[in-house]
Order: structure tokens, then sequence, then C-alpha cells
């Protein structure tokens, strides 16, 4: 596994893909921030919070990333090199997904560093001691809007994977994955309203667990929407993200090359 990883660090590091995601997304973090300037101060905190919508375009990126990590290799038909190098081909499979969850949280990293430098430019009149959400700070709401974004990536990169597996060009990997990720809390919200008897198993499907952040910053997402704790929702995640990884090892160790 280990030899796998470094192999595919080494190509990541070759695509130029890997090298301009950074700069898109400072470009529109940047530009999101330059529109806040003026903003009321309870909308500056949750622009703050929110890495001045980073978060949200990091998820858009790492569908891309993710998408065409894996499809690449088909539609270039260098997974057959690869398959001769390895004893199991789901290998090559986990070793993508540990590269991108791992480009994941570099990421958020940089949305952090670059969420520190826009605020002492277009949020100057605010502290990073200023209570927020949970009675806590507003540097500890960015940190832990960050950490709450990079666990509910472990589901969402696994869902992307599995798409990829499935899909002959990246194109449609992107397009499906995108879509699921922000058209599945609006599907979770009319399943649960529609079948409501159903609602104790229908809770735990997996758009329902998109909702992990939002219920961190709206609490009464719980009673209203969810119908689960954020713990519950961070299990949930977990779960469902083994279950696409596994999905998605097997459709790509048994996928035709």
């Amino acid at each position: 596994m280990g030899q796998v990883l470094q192999q595919e660090i080494f190509k990541f590091r070759h695509q130029q893909l890997a090298w301009l995601t950074p700069a898109i997304l400072v470009l529109l973090m940047a530009g999101l921030a330059m529109t806040t300037h003026g903003a009321a101060t309870s909308d500056q905190k949750f622009y703050i919070s929110s890495a001045y919508g980073g978060f949200q375009w990091l998820t858009i990126l790492i569908i891309v990333i993710g998408a065409s990590c894996v499809t690449m290799e088909f539609e270039y038909g260098t997974i057959k090199q690869l398959a001769t190098q390895v004893n199991h081909r789901w290998t090559i499979f986990v070793g993508k997904y540990v590269l991108v969850l791992g480009y994941s949280v570099l990421l958020h990293g940089v949305a952090i560093l670059v969420t520190l430098l826009l605020k002492t430019s277009v949020g100057r009149g605010l502290h990073w001691q200023y209570i927020y959400l949970y009675h806590q700070s507003l540097l500890a709401n960015l940190v832990t809007n960050a950490l709450l974004d990079m666990y509910g990536g472990v589901m969402i990169i696994g869902l992307v994977f599995l798409l990829a597996s499935c899909s002959r060009n990246s194109a449609a990997a992107i397009a499906i994955g995108i879509g699921a990720c922000f058209m599945g809390e609006g599907v979770s919200s009319l399943l649960l309203q529609s079948f409501k008897p159903l609602l104790p198993l229908m809770k735990w499907n997996p758009f329902n667990m998109f909702f992990l952040q939002e219920e961190y910053a709206n609490p009464s997402y719980q009673q209203n929407v969810t119908h689960l704790t954020i713990q519950q929702l961070s299990v949930g995640s977990l779960v469902w993200a083994l279950f696409f990884v596994g999905v998605g090892a097997m459709i790509f160790s048994r996928r035709r090359i």
C-alpha cells in the first residue's frame, strides 16, 4: 500500500490541477471577501467562520479532483500498467482515496490561512476572541467548521470515487457527484416529509448526512430537518463512507480494462 500511495503522490504532483486548485480557491475566497466589506457584524462573523465560502468551494474542487483521479486511469489506459504492479487492484483505489483525503486536509489548511489573511483587510473590526456560535470564539468556530467539513468530505469523496468507478469519463462522474452533494439535502428532506411512518429508518439515508456542518451552524435542524444529533450524523457519515469505499473498490477491481 505504501508503494502505491507513493506512486499516486508522484503522479499527482505532476498534474496541473493539483497546483491550480489552491490558486482557484484563493481567488474565489478573495472575491467573496471583497463583497463583504461594510456588511453587518453578524454577516461578517458568518463569512469568516465559513472561510469566506472556501469550504463550499472546496467541496466542488474535491469532487472534480476525486472523479478525475479515478476515471483518468481508464480514459488513458494507464490502469493496465498499474494493474500489473500490484497484487490486488483495490489497493490502487484505496491509495487514490487516501491521497485525495490528504489533499483535502491540505486545502482546508490553505483555506484557514487565507481566511486569517483576508480578515486583516476586510474584517478589521472583528477580533478572533468575539463570541459566536456555542459561546465559542470566532476562531474556534472557523476551526470547528473546517474539521466538520473535512470529516464530511470523507463520505463525499467516497461517494465520488464510487460514482467514478461506474463512469466511463470524468465529466459524468463530476456532474453526478456535484448534483448529489448539492441536491442531496433537498432529496433527503423530501424523503423524510413524504415517508413519515418510516422516519426512524429514512433519517439514516446518506443524503441526510450532508447536513452535518449545517446542523452545527443551525441547531434547530435536529428537530426540524435531520431528526439526528450531530453525533449521530457523524457516525452515519463514517458508516456510509466505509460502504461507498468498499463498494467502489469492488467495482474498481472488477471493471474491465
